[in-house]
């Protein structure tokens, strides 16, 4: 990786963020034989994805953690770079309380299959809130369980995508997450691209057609490229000065996405305690502690993940860690916090290159939007989490939305009569 000039030539495709997404781009056009830069604004890669080791070598994620049973894409590009999968040994999904145990399976279902009807009763679009109506105590901690994984209100999601035929549904049980960190995927990715992945270039301005493209960067000049995958979060996509600007069909997708925030803690702890989750019974927060390695006993942290605007205030995140660890050492009493080590705290409503959590599907998001995010326009192609249409808001997104938009590079280059390989 390299933060010096960058040289390219014209026949080059510009990938601007070096995320899941704009890395498995990058590599996936590499690999069909086009030279690529990547230019990213942070000084590392991965994005969303940031795995840190504490001082006694245990590695938590400050970003994306949990790998669903079905997020095949990013299983399999786990596979093609030779990491491990670990489970995490507790239950993603179904989360006690300190006022009940947590909920069944037959509760879930019941709630779930209640929503999806109310939603084939109306014809138009509404808040997800309005499907929503948990009775027992166990499905009012099912409803929280979504509404802070999802970390913007019910009453902003869209109750077709959240609960119709293709929503909510599919389970992060038996979760699990990548040997040596989530980061190590990005991380495996850049040491593969090499000098192609360029760190504090950020990108300011993109003018392009449909012969090519110039890209403009911050303190770096400006590059002429022949296509641009962008692959930065939705907040910074609407900064970006686009000329064309953003067509009509794809800026209204993006006025009918959501974008969350949220913020994760982690705590130090003095000993090996068992695997487990626990959520606020007030606040749309949880903690957990995962299963370590090769072992039946939890990792000695105390991982914890606020989700939405209201939740990341009630734990003060944006003040520091002091005051959110004390709430979940009272939530987890089992557990000891280490004598000499600092919790620490990462919200991502407060980083410059990210504003936030990740996107949801906002009241009347239509299937049309998903297509809007997938077509090209000029020689730009759209990537990311918020592009990947039923899986946005997840790493299996981020990943799915990187080869798509390789593949439609790819396309495009062969439109022009370049020859890209099979």
């Amino acid at each position: 990786m390299s933060t010096s000039a960058i040289p390219v030539h014209p026949g080059s495709v510009a990938v601007v963020g070096a995320g899941l997404a704009g890395l498995h781009a990058a590599w996936r056009l590499h690999e069909a034989g086009i030279e690529v830069v990547v230019l990213e604004a942070r000084d590392r890669v991965g994005g969303r994805t940031w795995s840190h080791t504490l001082d006694d070598g245990t590695v938590v994620e400050r970003g994306g953690e949990f790998i669903a049973p079905d997020d095949e894409v990013l299983r399999g590009l786990c596979g093609d770079l030779g990491l491990s999968l670990i489970p995490h040994g507790f239950s993603f999904d179904r989360r006690p309380t300190p006022e009940g145990p947590a909920p069944g399976t037959d509760e879930v279902a019941e709630l779930l299959a209640a929503a999806r009807a109310r939603v084939a009763e109306r014809d138009q679009d509404f808040p997800a809130s309005e499907a929503i109506a948990p009775g027992t105590q166990a499905q009012v901690s099912a409803a929280r369980r979504i509404e802070t994984s999802l970390s913007v209100p019910l009453s902003m999601a869209s109750a077709r995508r959240m609960f119709g035929d293709d929503g909510e549904g599919h389970g992060y049980d038996p979760a699990v997450r990548v040997g040596g960190g989530n980061q190590s995927v990005t991380q495996a990715l850049a040491r593969r691209l090499q000098d192609r992945v360029r760190l504090r270039t950020p990108v300011v301005a993109i003018d392009h057609d449909e012969r090519g493209a110039t890209v403009r960067c911050a303190g770096a000049g400006s590059v002429s490229v022949a296509a641009v995958v962008v692959a930065v979060p939705l907040p910074l996509l609407g900064e970006l000065e686009l000329a064309p600007s953003l067509p009509e069909p794809i800026a209204a997708a993006a006025a009918r996405t959501a974008f969350g925030d949220a913020a994760k803690l982690h705590v130090p702890l003095a000993a090996a305690p068992r695997p487990g989750g626990v959520a606020s019974p007030q606040t749309l927060w949880w903690c957990w502690t995962s299963q370590a390695p090769g072992h039946t006993d939890a990792a000695p942290a105390l991982s914890g993940f606020a989700g939405g605007t209201e939740a990341v205030r009630v734990v003060a995140a944006a003040d520091g860690p002091d005051a959110w660890a004390r709430m979940a050492l009272q939530l987890r009493p089992d557990v000891v916090p280490a004598p000499d080590a600092s919790p620490l705290v990462t919200h991502w409503g407060s980083e410059s290159w990210t504003r936030g959590s990740y996107s949801a599907p906002a009241v009347g998001c239509t299937v049309a939007d998903d297509a809007a995010w997938a077509t090209p326009w000029g020689s730009i192609v759209l990537a990311g989490e918020h592009t990947a249409g039923d899986h946005c808001g997840t790493m299996n997104g981020a990943a799915a939305s990187g080869a798509r938009a390789a593949n439609a590079v790819l396309g495009l280059l062969r439109a022009r009569g370049r020859d890209c390989g099979p």
